[in-house]
């Protein structure tokens, strides 16, 4: 098991943040986000990789895993740090998994200890994060 190190002031958070994306964008096919404020956040902050929203109205959570496992090899799921999200995560988890799918759970764990350091606990607020 990898030794964790301390997250220190913002702008150690804030460069950690900027690697784990550039990280995202190799490590896996697509990054499922709750909403369209979620993807402006991470585009924002120069997140260029594949994004889909899970919040696709009219769109059955079933037919949204299906068809994700059948274009894509892995996915990073960063929805919220809150109850909700957590919800949303282990649903989507478990679901692409039972598809074949390969679920990084490792950088979602990095992103919540960053937002964490940074008092932010949802992806839309990492926008502003840059301002603190």
């Amino acid at each position: 098991m990898k030794k964790r190190r301390r997250i220190g002031s913002t702008d150690q958070a804030l460069e950690r943040l900027t690697r784990l994306l550039g990280e995202l964008e190799t490590l896996v096919d697509i990054v499922i986000v709750e909403g369209p404020r979620d993807l402006e956040a991470l585009r924002l902050l120069g997140f260029k990789g594949e994004v889909s929203l899970f919040s696709q109205v009219g769109v059955p959570d079933a037919d949204f895993m299906d068809t994700a496992s059948r274009e894509y090899g892995s996915v990073a799921i960063l929805t919220d740090f809150d109850e909700e999200g957590r919800k949303i995560d282990l649903a989507l988890s478990e679901g692409f998994e039972r598809r074949g799918l390969r679920v990084e759970k490792e950088l979602r764990y990095e992103m919540g200890r960053i937002m964490a350091a940074l008092r932010v606990y949802a992806i839309e607020s990492l926008d502003n994060v840059q301002d603190k």
